[in-house]
């Protein structure tokens, strides 16, 4: 089967299957479709294949294989997340063999993949310092100055997830002083409210004047990106880069910023600042939107930790831290339903 037939099936699954036959939201598609992205990213990359010349047959165990260790060492992202890609990817591959029996030896050799083993560790949390530093790097002296820094305060004063963050609308935000909050829509469509501090209200309505004057559309996207005039949702890649590109002036007036940045460091910050304030674990679950108080428990782990290892440090001083396709590749991302 050529490159046509591979995009063809991309563009059904995307757009039929998902949403119509498993009734799957908006925000896992999204998921699903990002895991493509990244798929034709690492064959472009590593096997030097144009979008034209994608087709299943560059497919197999190896190349799935290769996928999931590319997105670890060289994507750096977590075991979870490189098991959701390739979750997706077997997902699309078990529909295709379904549409197709020539394909049903393509699904089986990549299903033989084993999720990647997630290490148990603590949550790499910020310090407060550098969440400070990381807020300030931006600078609010243009529009794109304000709009980084209220991406960055967003995501720690919430503890939104990315995609929870991407997903927000003018609706969703509410920066009444006293009663500030703002609705997300987390895992499995389920919906929590959260409470703002008033300073976050207050650059939140200076967002609001500078990129949503007048009265904005409820349902346009709160955070976008422009292009040929028209706003578009924002990309996971558009905030990862963001972050990494003002982390390296914020690591100027704080080096204990890491290399190593990632959105979820200011989610495990504010968790791990809430847990320090003495609120109470249930209640850090319900603001954090975790399925279960086991998954919060870490935090308090990882507190225990952080003793232990200031205990060791101050011993040991003792004397004796997006390829953005271009031309025709666009126009063929968008006819498979890819963007």
């Amino acid at each position: 089967m050529d490159s046509d037939d591979f995009y063809r099936l991309i563009r059904t699954w995307l757009t039929i299957h998902l949403p119509r036959a498993r009734r799957l939201s908006p925000h896992t598609i999204r998921s699903y479709k990002a895991a493509l992205n990244a798929l034709l990213d690492y064959l472009r990359q590593t096997r030097g294949l144009q979008l034209d010349e994608v087709s299943f047959a560059a497919l197999d165990h190896a190349t799935a294989s290769g996928f999931s260790i590319w997105l670890l060492e060289t994507r750096n992202l977590a075991p979870s997340s490189v098991n959701q890609r390739l979750a997706a990817i077997k997902s699309f591959l078990a529909y295709c063999a379904g549409e197709d029996p020539a394909l049903v030896a393509v699904w089986l050799d990549v299903k033989r993949i084993r999720p990647v083993r997630a290490p148990a560790r603590a949550p790499d949390a910020l310090e407060v310092a550098a969440v400070e530093a990381l807020i300030r790097a931006p600078g609010q002296d243009t529009l794109r100055g304000l709009r980084d820094t209220m991406i960055i305060l967003l995501l720690f004063d919430t503890a939104a997830r990315i995609q929870e963050l991407l997903d927000l609308t003018p609706a969703d935000i509410d920066t009444t002083a006293g009663r500030g909050r703002v609705t997300l829509i987390g895992k499995g469509r389920k919906t929590r409210t959260v409470p703002i501090m008033d300073t976050t209200g207050g650059h939140l309505d200076q967002y609001l004047a500078a990129f949503h004057p007048g009265t904005p559309d409820p349902a346009t996207p709160f955070f976008f990106t422009t292009r040929a005039g028209q706003r578009h949702w924002m990309s996971q890649d558009n905030i990862s880069y963001l972050l990494r590109k003002h982390a390296v002036t914020a690591r100027q007036h704080c080096p204990d910023i890491p290399e190593r940045i990632h959105a979820h460091q200011l989610r495990h910050a504010r968790a791990m600042q809430m847990l320090r304030a003495d609120v109470p674990l249930p209640h850090i679950k319900e603001f954090l939107g975790h399925a279960n108080l086991a998954t919060t428990s870490i935090y308090a782990t990882a507190d225990n930790q952080m003793v232990r290892d200031a205990i060791q440090h101050a011993a040991s001083s003792t004397p004796d831290p997006a390829a953005l396709w271009k031309g025709d590749d666009d126009l063929l991302l968008q006819l498979a339903g890819l963007k």
